[in-house]
């Protein structure tokens, strides 16, 4: 790996910590297209997607992600029908823009990543952190708090290694804590997951009777998503158990 290689990623990786990244790494392409398809959740129903058949030269996968430091950073909030948006995710927009364009100013071509593509196991690639027990990625610092977002390039930047330890071992804890019992140990049913659940104009009665108890309703175009399973594990840290939002719905008024 020449030497500009090297400097070009310590430019990217400054350019998104300045923007707030709490991780930064790179896998390869190649390795990426070797993971087996998965079913992406349940509102899209459709399989993964392959990096190069977006790009067929490309040859890494930039990763980098944002922490959740509060509740305010698990709002979602309809604008406009039935379309969802989440404010604590727009660092990562920004991240990517800046991303890209430092890439095609040195020549390389870059894309975002695809829309389809095994965001989460690609971050295993890029040493990010595990596959946690309720299929979120688990960081050793962060924890299940990592909102990550993606970059393809033809540049052929220094990889980083896969993360490769267990961090979960026999622990069930997010298993256990699930209202709808959607987690399995490392498999989720997107069917049942609240987060997934709240995206459905018409939810299943008796799930939607459990996300109102559960998830706390702002307006009824804003609510706090479900975590549940997150603040469940170990790894979570008592600062973010406590930063919750916690008012009472009835103080809130529409």
């Amino acid at each position: 790996m020449n030497r500009g290689q090297e400097e070009l990623r310590d430019r990217l990786s400054s350019s998104c910590r300045r923007r707030g990244a709490a991780a930064f790494g790179i896998a390869s392409a190649e390795e990426a297209d070797a993971i087996e398809p998965i079913k992406i959740g349940s509102t899209v129903n459709r399989w993964s997607e392959k990096i190069r058949d977006t790009m067929p030269q490309a040859k890494r996968v930039i990763v980098f992600g944002v922490r959740s430091l509060d509740d305010a950073d698990e709002l979602a909030i309809v604008r406009g029908g039935n379309n969802w948006s989440y404010p604590g995710y727009y660092p990562l927009t920004h991240m990517r823009r800046d991303t890209l364009q430092i890439l095609r100013e040195e020549g390389y071509k870059a894309a975002p990543i695809p829309g389809l593509a095994s965001m989460k196991r690609i971050a295993i690639l890029a040493g990010i952190g595990a596959y946690g027990k309720n299929s979120m990625i688990l960081s050793p610092r962060h924890g299940l708090w990592l909102r990550l977002e993606g970059v393809i390039t033809d540049a052929e930047l220094p990889l980083d290694r896969p993360f490769a330890r267990n961090l979960c071992g026999s622990c069930n804890k997010c298993v256990k804590a699930c209202p709808t019992k959607a987690i399995k140990p490392f498999v989720l049913d997107a069917d049942r997951c609240l987060v997934d659940v709240s995206l459905r104009k018409n939810p299943p009665r008796d799930l939607e009777k459990i996300r109102r108890r559960v998830e706390h309703q702002i307006t009824p175009r804003t609510h706090v998503m479900c975590t549940i399973c997150q603040r469940a594990c170990p790894y979570t840290s008592s600062e973010r158990r406590k930063n919750r939002i916690t008012a009472p719905r009835e103080a809130v008024r529409v």
